[in-house]
């Protein structure tokens, strides 16, 4: 290995690389659990230096940023031995698939609960009812056309 190429000549990484490897984990911890629970294992990135995809399992993907984390270089590791490409994403998928996730819990269920609360009144449901099942999904009330309101609400 050449002298410049040594990777501990490298700088410690500052506050805003430490922020954004945290966050890194996180993500492989969410998707983890969200993508593993339908069989994909991991995922891929395409190394320029080999000109070759490398397919890390999300278990391996945690370790090494952990590593970063803790002694700022990633350690050596053994490629994925024969791996089923089908069984990996890109990290650009799935970070693609965490931003669709959460964006989805923020806005479109919200989104959702006004014509579930018009649902629920025509089948007799009370204002209070309504509120507590809302709050059981953790969808918020949404603001009511006045016409639409009751005595009883």
């Amino acid at each position: 290995m050449d002298e410049e190429d040594d990777p501990r000549d490298e700088a410690p990484l500052d506050d805003d690389e430490r922020d954004l490897l945290r966050q890194d984990l996180v993500d492989v911890r969410a998707l983890r659990e969200m993508l593993g629970a339908r069989g994909l294992k991991g995922a891929v990135f395409y190394c320029p230096d080999c000109e070759e995809d490398h397919y890390l399992t999300w278990d391996l993907l945690e370790g090494n940023l952990e590593q970063l984390l803790d002694h700022g270089d990633s350690p050596v590791h053994e490629p994925a031995y024969d791996p089923d490409p089908d069984e990996y994403v890109s990290w650009d998928y799935a970070r693609g698939f965490l931003d669709g996730y959460e964006s989805f819990e923020d806005e479109d269920l919200n989104g959702m609960a006004l014509p579930l609360v018009a649902e629920l009144r025509d089948r007799g449901w009370r204002a209070d009812q309504i509120k507590a099942l809302l709050a059981r999904l953790g969808l918020q009330m949404p603001a009511l056309d006045p016409s639409e309101t009751t005595e009883a609400d």
